[in-house]
């Protein structure tokens, strides 16, 4: 898995997405990220260190573990592209976050 320096990239895994969503909940030590997931601890690991490489998460060590947290400005550039759909490409965006297809 390489580091990936754009919050694009960063958010382009399925599990690293999810990630964010659940730090979107607020901060999570690694042992908690890691019982939502059926992967390796080091496989989670891996994902967080994508996501802090690329700005979207942070983490402060906390007695004898890692807690990890958002960083919702970085995903300000993200928000910036769904914006640019306008109120057109909404439906479109919404559906294809939630898994649907669409013909």
């Amino acid at each position: 898995m390489r580091a990936a320096s754009d919050v694009f990239d960063a958010i382009a895994h399925p599990v690293r997405r999810r990630i964010v969503q659940r730090l979107g909940r607020g901060p999570a030590p690694v042992h908690e990220l890691v019982s939502g997931f059926d992967i390796t601890q080091q496989a989670v690991s891996k994902h967080l260190r994508v996501l802090t490489d690329a700005g979207v998460a942070v983490w402060r060590r906390r007695g004898q573990e890692n807690v990890y947290r958002l960083v919702p400005s970085s995903l300000k550039k993200v928000r910036t592209w769904l914006d640019s759909f306008g109120h057109r490409g909404a439906p479109i965006v919404r559906q294809r976050a939630k898994g649907l297809t669409y013909k």
